[in-house]
């Protein structure tokens, strides 16, 4: 009786592992035909009215952080990228230093004119005076007096030979002996040309410029530039920048010329643009909620660094995060079908 208990013990045991074991084979088979079924990928890209637009769910739009904000009206105050250069002033200093020396010689030959302007006054008057002194002595009184006056007058024309000399090749704003040039010259500001358009009334007050490596600097305007840059049309116009700022002489910048944009425009953040094929896009929520992408010229930047553009009114709503994954949501959404036999 006990031998068959075990056998039928066994045999029980037995069956259930069968059972198992193609329960389990079934749950197996159902995953990889499950794997190996592809994922619907829900459409989201539509053609509407000759304009492709994208719908998204609320929860898409939710997880996703795609964002929309009214565009604000341009103030008007843009502004355009011009040429400059941070100029190398040796020859100013040269011309400065030469003023300096000749202005020194020219100080010393007067204080030396002055003195033999006092002598040849006492000898005349010893002379007079029943010739206490000789004639010899008045006459070299009067020859000293004289050099030392010449000795003046060629300190003074060198002196001023290089203010005509810095007045024709830096302009009138830049003369040698003034606080501005000594300031350049002393390594404390630098000298920056910049190449203003013809078209222009006035330069402005400042500039912003931008050299490499990111650095950028607020530029004070000093004067009309003697020369234009034969590289760049357009009027030449001075300008000086702290020592401190990291540009360096010789080093091409660009400036932010303001300008006052014309007719009525939005500014656009830099978040809402997406590059692609060359141009610049943003992506416009329709009154339906679905999403189309407009082409935009992104060439002028308002104060703030909003792009000013005239093809989008104040109050369009835009996408400002999340566009970049929009552009290619659309790209996968015109992307051909994969083989099914692949």
């Amino acid at each position: 009786m006990k031998i068959a208990r075990s056998r039928i013990f066994v045999i029980a045991a037995v069956g259930v592992g069968l059972v198992t074991a193609v329960g389990l084979a079934g749950v197996v088979r159902e995953a990889a035909e499950a794997d190996e079924k592809p994922t619907a990928i829900p459409q989201r890209v539509f053609t509407d009215q000759g304009e492709t637009v994208l719908r998204l769910d609320r929860a898409t739009l939710a997880r996703s952080g795609i964002t929309t904000t009214p565009l604000a009206a341009s103030d008007g105050a843009t502004s355009t990228p011009v040429f400059a250069t941070i100029v190398d002033t040796a020859r100013l200093t040269d011309l400065a230093n030469a003023w300096s020396v000749n202005s020194a010689q020219a100080a010393a030959a007067r204080a030396r004119a002055t003195a033999s302007a006092a002598a040849l006054a006492r000898t005349r008057q010893l002379y007079a005076d029943a010739q206490n002194a000789s004639l010899a002595q008045l006459q070299a009184a009067e020859a000293a007096y004289q050099t030392d006056r010449a000795g003046v007058e060629a300190a003074q024309a060198q002196a001023t030979t290089a203010i005509a000399s810095a007045r024709q090749e830096f302009g009138s704003a830049l003369l040698p002996g003034s606080p501005l040039v000594a300031a350049i010259v002393g390594r404390r500001l630098l000298l920056v040309q910049v190449a203003l358009p013809a078209d222009i009334d006035a330069a402005p007050a400042t500039l912003t410029l931008e050299g490499d490596g990111g650095a950028r600097a607020t530029a004070r305007f000093v004067g009309v530039a003697a020369r234009s840059d034969p590289r760049v049309p357009g009027r030449g116009a001075y300008y000086v920048v702290p020592a401190s700022s990291d540009l360096v002489p010789g080093m091409s910048v660009t400036a932010d010329l303001p300008v006052r944009a014309t007719g009525r425009a939005a500014a656009v953040p830099q978040s809402a643009i997406v590059d692609w094929q060359g141009k610049s896009w943003v992506y416009r929520r329709r009154a339906d909620g679905a999403f189309a992408r407009l082409p935009i010229t992104a060439d002028r930047r308002d104060q703030r660094g909003n792009f000013i553009v005239a093809n989008l009114q104040p109050g369009t709503m835009i996408v400002t995060h999340g566009a970049q994954l929009l552009l290619s949501e659309e790209l996968r959404g015109n992307a051909p079908a994969a083989d099914s036999d692949d």
